[in-house]
């Protein structure tokens, strides 16, 4: 597997930038990882503030789980959220996402090109 194409997958598999620290290129790979790493940490945060809420309502017993009524907080506290907000947080995430994959792959072959004209020149 070349340098391009393994770059590209540790991108697309792991998590965006990945594939920019295996090429040695940090600040670049921290262009990628630290934004899409902060919309997910916001998903995760408002998904728990869901769950708290669902929690604090919730009327149930000790030893008793009745999932009708968790359905139904679940539906009341996921109406009360901005879907828009979380529509574009996703596709900015997974814009980000393939363009550290297509970024990645051409950085990869640049350098293959490069080290190919050297062998040959050297």
């Amino acid at each position: 597997m070349n340098l391009a194409v393994r770059a590209a997958l540790y991108n697309a598999l792991l998590f965006p930038g990945w594939g920019h620290f295996y090429l040695k290129k940090y600040k670049r790979g921290m262009l990628f990882l630290l934004p899409v790493l902060a919309g997910m940490l916001m998903i995760c945060g408002a998904v728990f503030q869901i769950a708290v809420q669902i929690v604090k309502t919730a009327p149930l017993k000790k030893g008793e789980v009745d999932i009708a009524a968790i359905v139904k907080l679940a539906l009341q506290a996921f109406g009360a959220i901005d879907l828009g907000y979380f529509s574009i947080l996703v596709l900015i995430i997974v814009l980000l996402w393939a363009a550290a994959i297509i970024d990645a792959y051409l950085i990869g072959k640049k350098r293959m090109k490069e080290h190919a004209v050297c062998e040959n020149q050297c």
